[in-house]
């Protein structure tokens, strides 16, 4: 009986053995072991309370409203100091730059809150599994009305749908609300910007 190798061999012709690459594999296991031991390890014990909170922080940013609202947040805490402290340019230009980017931002925003937050009441209203008006399940397909019994699925398949239509509407909305609005405050914070500017002395040039 001829004994069959477990030897497997490369173009090269250089064999190598299944075990080698086993062992290899169990000293990679073993040293990612080592190094996650090295970290102590703790229980995190949840008070009814924390778990609450958690659920109630989880409920705020997977609504679509509340979430537009902390990334604009976020963005107008950010977005116009990097703006203004760019040395590489003047002050005027990083100053209108600025004005610019905070104008966006608030005017993004604004409309994006109002937007999602106009769609997720509609959608609310017309997945609403407890009520009997002739649209409360209108936005509920058949084929997973099983599935959205589950409070967790229906919330997320809410949250899901109304960005969903907010995305389309806003790109409507981008152009006839936030760019006007974008251009009006901008002008205006150029405005008082170069009202101070000539205050102290400055220029009374015309910023566009």
């Amino acid at each position: 009986m001829e004994i069959q190798s477990n030897r497997s061999y490369n173009v090269s012709m250089n064999g190598y053995t299944d075990s080698a690459k086993r062992g290899w594999r169990t000293v990679k296991t073993s040293v990612k072991q080592k190094v996650l031991d090295l970290f102590p390890s703790a229980t995190i014990k949840d008070s009814e309370k924390q778990i609450k909170k958690a659920k109630k922080f989880n409920e705020i940013l997977s609504k679509p409203a509340e979430n537009r609202l902390i990334v604009g947040g976020t963005a107008l805490l950010t977005q116009p100091a990097i703006d203004y402290y760019n040395h590489r340019v003047d002050e005027e230009t990083r100053t209108i730059s600025r004005n610019r980017t905070i104008a966006k931002i608030l005017a993004g925003t604004a409309v994006g809150v109002l937007v999602r937050g106009w769609c997720y009441n509609i959608v609310n209203k017309m997945t609403d599994t407890n009520s009997s008006s002739k649209y409360s399940k209108y936005l509920i397909p058949e084929k997973f009305a099983e599935k959205l019994k589950n409070a967790e699925y229906l919330k997320n398949h809410k949250s899901a749908l109304a960005t969903c239509i907010a995305l389309g509407i806003m790109s409507i909305t981008n152009f006839i609300l936030d760019a006007p609005l974008t251009t009006f405050l901008t002008n205006l914070m150029n405005s008082r910007y170069l009202a101070d500017k000539k205050a102290k002395g400055g220029t009374n040039e015309k910023i566009s």
